[in-house]
């Protein structure tokens, strides 16, 4: 009787992540977007795992949970198994006071959803070691990149990705290790870790994983990819905003939406890779203002700020608003402040006034 009343019950008043697994509507609301080759039953399957593996899981806020979900069945991608495609992280969201979930999307996720283009036969990453067997690496008219891995117990050198295409060309790109750093730093979930002395966030305990993501994501910039690559990427990243999954849950045909709150990183490098096929260029979009940015302040010196001084903006008064003390929070942000000041004055003046106004 307990099983039939939960699966019967309306979405908006499940009130636990194992009933939301019971539940007949969060079913459907998960077949109404899955991916074709998904299959909803199999998904809550690898759910339950998910959360015997994470038993935090359990503990987050349903909606948000199953928009999570609903977005790595959008996206074709099983999360939270061997295959490293995509991860359901819970986190705790201090605005609202409740614990919800974050799709973070493997890099093999990402080779994975490049190869349904159909105009990619492989595409793979790796890091350059200085104890690898072999490096070759040269750029110009005499192109070319080889590499044979050795035990990979010395520095790290680079990190690269390379793409095959159907028509035998193939491009990649090669970061130096020194610009994967600059990077991690500048990544929003990487500053939060290091500030709170957290070691499980992805940085910290996947370094190579994720230094392969970002050679990947700096690749996809020059190649004809899926639609569902394009979305990966918009999710994993989106300037640095956060998903309001509870949203998509109940509406999902308007799409993931954007919450406001900064979690991830805001930047991807831009690198150049040497092609002998023809690709296209994906036309890249601004990330969307943060909460900060919009409701704090509609002022034209905000809008016609440089990218990166947006999204200081925003991660400055985010953080403030958020309780953290005024003066740690400008000496965590002070190089990023610092050229905000020298390129964009009027912004830094107008974020110290607000400052103090609050």
């Amino acid at each position: 009787m307990m099983s039939t009343a939960v699966a019967k019950k309306p979405l908006r008043q499940v009130d636990s992540v194992q009933h939301l697994l019971q539940n007949d509507q969060a079913r459907n609301q998960l077949s109404a977007v899955a991916a074709k080759h998904m299959n909803p039953e199999r998904l809550m399957r690898v759910t339950a795992n998910a959360i015997r593996t994470t038993p935090k899981l359990q503990d987050c806020e349903p909606l948000s949970f199953l928009g999570a979900l609903m977005q790595c069945a959008a996206l074709g991608l099983e999360p939270n198994t061997v295959l490293g495609h995509a991860y359901l992280i819970p986190f705790d969201n201090r605005r609202k006071n409740v614990t919800e979930v974050q799709v973070v999307v493997g890099y093999k996720g990402l080779i994975d959803l490049a190869r349904r283009s159909g105009h990619i036969t492989s595409i793979s990453a790796n890091i350059h070691y200085s104890d690898d067997e072999l490096w070759e690496y040269e750029e110009g008219t005499e192109a070319r990149l080889r590499h044979r891995p050795g035990s990979q117990e010395g520095k790290k050198v680079h990190a690269y990705a390379i793409a095959k295409f159907t028509d035998g060309g193939h491009a990649y790109v090669v970061l130096p290790w020194a610009q994967v750093i600059k990077i991690r730093d500048a990544s929003q979930g990487y500053k939060t870790a290091i500030r709170y002395n957290k070691k499980d966030t992805p940085w910290i305990a996947h370094e190579d994983a994720m230094a392969k993501k970002t050679a990947i994501r700096a690749l996809a910039k020059y190649l004809p990819l899926s639609v569902e690559f394009t979305d990966a990427v918009q999710i994993d990243n989106d300037g640095g905003s956060k998903i309001d999954y509870a949203s998509f849950a109940m509406n999902p045909e308007e799409g993931p939406t954007i919450d406001g709150e900064f979690v991830e990183e805001a930047a991807e490098p831009e690198a150049e890779p040497v092609a002998e096929a023809q690709r296209t260029q994906e036309a890249q979009s601004e990330p969307e203002p943060t909460k900060a940015q919009t409701s704090q302040t509609d002022s034209a010196t905000l809008a016609e700020a440089p990218q990166q001084h947006r999204i200081t903006y925003g991660h400055v008064t985010d953080d403030i608003r958020d309780g953290a003390p005024v003066d740690a929070t400008l000496k965590f942000h002070e190089d990023a402040l610092a050229a905000m000041k020298a390129e964009a004055p009027e912004l830094h003046a107008e974020l110290l006034a607000e400052i103090e106004a609050q």
